[in-house]
């Protein structure tokens, strides 16, 4: 269920549940070619048209629905547009864990944009749900990715394969910050 805590503001991004309406943006983020090429949006179908974004967007919204957690669209403040998502997937019993994904449009790209919305996404878990441990699965080549990875504090944990493609991914961790009693 989508509660009161379901968006994020930091200090350029807003991070909330997606809309309907953000499809369109969607598919100039998820079907570009040097996303999907490089292996940074792991796609159940073929790139397709705004069908397909309203499809994948309203999966962004069950996971809401299922979970009480998902994936944010991220809006970048200075300009009011969608330029990505960020935000948690665990659609079945063989996936790793509770996954944190990130995917911006390559304008934004290099900018921070992706650390400064991971990092918001992993405190607001450890605030707002039960789970003590989230993932990353990256594809070993993605250094964009490993590095905002390791830039919000998950460590590499394994070689494994992507349950959706067979693909080598890596797998790399985080667990949920002890809290210190004095």
């Amino acid at each position: 269920m989508v509660g009161l805590a379901s968006s994020v503001a930091t200090a350029r991004l807003l991070l909330r549940v997606p809309e309907l309406a953000d499809a369109e943006a969607f598919t100039g983020i998820f079907w570009d070619p040097e996303v999907v090429d490089k292996k940074q949006v792991t796609l159940r179908e073929p790139p397709g048209g705004l069908d397909l974004a309203l499809k994948n967007t309203r999966d962004m919204l069950s996971q809401w629905e299922l979970r009480g957690y998902g994936h944010w669209s991220v809006i970048e403040k200075a300009t009011g547009h969608v330029i990505g998502c960020v935000g948690f997937y665990h659609p079945q019993r063989e996936w790793p864990g509770v996954d944190l994904g990130w995917v911006l449009h390559r304008s934004r790209c290099g900018h921070g944009f992706a650390t400064e919305a991971a990092t918001a996404a992993l405190g607001w878990a450890w605030e707002y749900t039960p789970v003590d441990r989230i993932i990353s699965l990256i594809a070993p080549h993605d250094r964009r990715s490993i590095r905002i990875a390791t830039k919000i504090g998950e460590r590499f944990e394994r070689d494994d394969v992507d349950p959706v493609h067979g693909e080598p991914v890596q797998i790399y961790g985080i667990e949920r910050p002890k809290v210190l009693a004095f």
